[in-house]
């Protein structure tokens, strides 16, 4: 249903130029949608009958800066910073005049009790027609070829909840006209959306119980996910480093168990995100080693950057408008916990890169040579792996703690006497090949001459070699990885 109220034709705005036959026709007040834009128009200034929605965004809560003056020679504007819910349409009629359209916007704004805040016409706008003014309240930060005959209004009424902003650029194009309209209505900010629960914290990591994949994928136990938000990604590792990058300081360089998600979150702001998770992690004691607000830590390229250092994907995409980026750091439990948050818009969505780390050292003792498993090893795949004789780095002297692998390895040779090993050393990537290969032979050949001198092994029962970097049972691009690719395999020979 369209409520139309007319009015005297003769009524004088006082703002725009008169035709040669007088005013124009005053036709309706927008207060309500037309059949085209029933569904996304606003319930406070709805849309002109006939009006067809190109573009609509909404946040639940943002900011917004509205023009509040004309163009000047260098393409600048004077700005009103307005916050609240932000609703933006983009409207395109047919066969009507911008001068038509802005007399009903007037008479919409004096009805609704909203004061003109400013206001201008045609060549008054600026160069250009002040195409500029529209091109800011534009989705698509262009109005193309609809800057002919323009107007611009910006309303203000104060509520209650806080100050109303209304802003439309009207432009034409042959013989239609789109409606750039940007209503920004103040409210109050809810900050405790996030939930953080350091309970979780004072647990030994290694007493927890290993989870599915299903289970990985779902949040940290510690950190809620913003409400509505849907699980895009998600990363689980125990005990890896991760690099936090540090807006105009030196980058954490951590170790731990690593948790990271990418949520998104639809029709709201990155600011009322960020303002709940700040919320919640200053509630919960974090202390904030770095935050960085729209334009504070350089410009656009450097912001993504940041966003894309915590990407699962190493990329946060079209979500890097209107950024914040903020590392919080927690002392609990008798580890450092760190939080660090990239958010980031698209349109009207917010796309949430989130990372928990809790420092760690990495456990060495967690596979031991027992001489049973060893044979079942052997037996089922004709290798068995040893993580138990340790070495210093880029050296081939065994370590004391190395006693109890040997020991198992003497056991199994002793229970099984026609059995006969390759003894072969493997080492991570890192450092040269070539050096690499060399030590893990010189580190074969010590196990060999342990097992021979300390444990009376038969000679010919054991045979060293060594194959370098070139067969990782993991990768080499994390601790975790690394430590799993240094070791000793006994293989069986025939």
């Amino acid at each position: 249903m369209i409520m139309v109220i007319h009015f005297p034709a003769r009524l004088k705005s006082g703002l725009f130029s008169k035709s040669a036959s007088g005013y124009l026709l005053l036709l309706s007040v927008l207060v309500a949608a037309s059949a085209t834009a029933d569904e996304q128009a606003h319930p406070l200034f709805g849309a002109y009958p006939r009006a067809d929605v190109e573009r609509y965004q909404r946040q639940d809560y943002g900011q917004f800066q509205l023009p509040n003056s004309a163009v000047n020679d260098k393409g600048e504007f004077g700005k009103i910073s307005a916050t609240g819910e932000v609703t933006r349409h983009e409207y395109e009629i047919e066969q009507v005049s911008s001068l038509q359209l802005a007399e009903n916007y007037l008479q919409a704004i004096q009805s609704a009790g909203f004061s003109l805040v400013f206001s201008c016409e045609g060549q008054a706008c600026g160069p250009e027609h002040g195409q500029a003014l529209g091109d800011h309240l534009s989705m698509n930060d262009d109005v193309y070829n609809y800057y002919r005959q323009p107007y611009y209004l910006l309303a203000k009424k104060d509520l209650p909840d806080g100050p109303v902003y209304a802003a439309w650029y009207i432009g034409a194009y042959n013989d239609d006209c789109r409606v750039q309209q940007v209503i920004v209505q103040g409210k109050t900010l809810k900050t405790d959306l996030i939930q953080v629960n350091t309970a979780v914290l004072s647990s030994q990591p290694e007493a927890a119980v290993s989870v599915s994949a299903e289970d990985a994928a779902k949040d940290h136990p510690m950190l809620s996910r913003y409400p509505g938000a849907k699980l895009d990604n998600s990363q689980k590792v125990d005990t890896e480093k991760f690099t936090v990058l540090m807006p105009q300081a030196q980058a954490l360089e951590l170790q731990g168990d690593l948790q990271r998600h990418t949520y998104d979150i639809q029709q709201v702001s990155t600011l009322k995100v960020f303002e709940n998770y700040q919320h919640a992690l200053k509630k919960a004691g974090f202390s904030q080693l770095a935050l960085c607000q729209p334009g504070d830590c350089g410009g656009d390229e450097q912001m993504e950057k940041l966003g894309d250092a915590l990407s699962l994907q190493n990329d946060v995409y079209n979500f890097h408008r209107n950024p914040y980026y903020l590392v919080h750091k927690l002392s609990a439990g008798g580890q450092d916990h760190y939080v660090a948050l990239y958010i980031g818009a698209y349109n009207d969505n917010v796309r949430v890169q989130q990372l928990v780390l809790s420092s760690k050292t990495v456990a060495t003792d967690l596979v031991k040579a027992d001489a049973s498993e060893l044979k079942r090893q052997l037996d089922t795949s004709g290798k068995a792996l040893i993580y138990g004789v340790y070495f210093d780095t880029g050296k081939a002297e065994i370590k004391t703690a190395s006693t109890a692998a040997l020991k198992e390895i003497a056991l199994l040779l002793q229970q099984n006497s026609s059995l006969k090993l390759y003894v072969v050393g493997h080492t991570d990537d890192t450092g040269d090949a070539a050096a690499n290969q060399q030590l893990s032979e010189q580190r074969a050949a010590a196990v060999v001459q342990a097992l021979q001198q300390q444990h009376q092994i038969a000679a010919n029962r054991l045979q060293a070699k060594g194959v370098g970097p070139y067969a990782p049972a993991s990768n080499n691009t994390s601790v975790a990885g690394k430590e799993l690719n240094r070791r000793v395999e006994l293989v069986q020979r025939l």
